[in-house]
């Protein structure tokens, strides 16, 4: 897991390195190198699927292990001041499968949403970021936009594609908070139009897959099927 967030930029490696030197035993890091090495190969869409394969080992760790891998891990990402997308759906992987674990009390989800009305701007968010992430011109993203967006509102009234500057991962994590308190029916309907969006262009891209894979993940729903993204 720590390997994953190594950069790829050498000075700033070192000093992860040297970070996580001070914090763990030393017959620990001395097999980092060789798993480094082995994680660096990996192609990136195997990424998040060996997170989830690493998980029911890490849920083995002691409490106060737990803290100390947990808090090296947000150090690390943190560490060069910018989260970039597979960060930020491995933290939030972490933190809603092992941190209720280990004692942090994980906020019971009642749901508060029985109408899409008020969760739409949020939905929009989050159909944004997904144009953004899979289509690098503007006329695509706003076609990958319409196709997910139709899903929620046919008549094309209610959802526009917001610029990529107001669907940050900041931005994200605000939207799938409210999305998590919505009825399953909504959610559904929502993933439904995440993976439209997605597949509007005929491929997913590694971005696009870590996205939807953060999403689903969140609202506690299966990934749609056809998507070409490992469960």
């Amino acid at each position: 897991m720590l390997a994953l967030v190594l950069s790829g930029d050498e000075d700033r490696r070192q000093g992860q390195l040297d970070a996580i030197e001070a914090q763990v035993r030393a017959e620990y890091f001395a097999g980092l190198p060789a798993i480094a090495a082995a994680v660096e190969a990996l192609a990136p869409r195997d990424r998040l699927p060996l997170v989830s394969l690493a998980l029911p080992a890490l849920r083995e760790l002691s409490p106060s292990q737990y803290e100390g891998f947990a808090r090296l891990l947000e150090e690390l990402v943190e560490s060069d001041r910018e989260i970039d997308l597979f960060e930020y759906a491995l933290l939030r992987l972490v933190r809603r499968h092992l941190a209720p674990r280990f004692g942090a009390e994980r906020p019971a989800r009642v749901v508060q949403y029985y109408a899409l009305n008020p969760l739409l701007p949020d939905c929009a968010v989050l159909l944004s970021a997904l144009a953004h992430q899979g289509q690098d011109e503007e006329r695509a993203a706003a076609r990958a936009f319409a196709a997910g967006a139709r899903r929620l509102d046919p008549a094309g009234t209610r959802l526009r594609l917001l610029p990529a500057a107001q669907c940050n991962l900041a931005e994200i994590d605000a939207a799938l908070d409210r999305l998590a308190l919505a009825a399953p029916a909504i959610k559904r309907q929502l993933l439904d139009g995440c993976a439209l969006a997605v597949a509007a262009d005929g491929q997913v891209e590694v971005r696009e897959a870590e996205l939807i894979r953060a999403i689903a993940d969140s609202l506690e729903c299966p990934l749609p099927p056809g998507l070409g993204v490992e469960a």
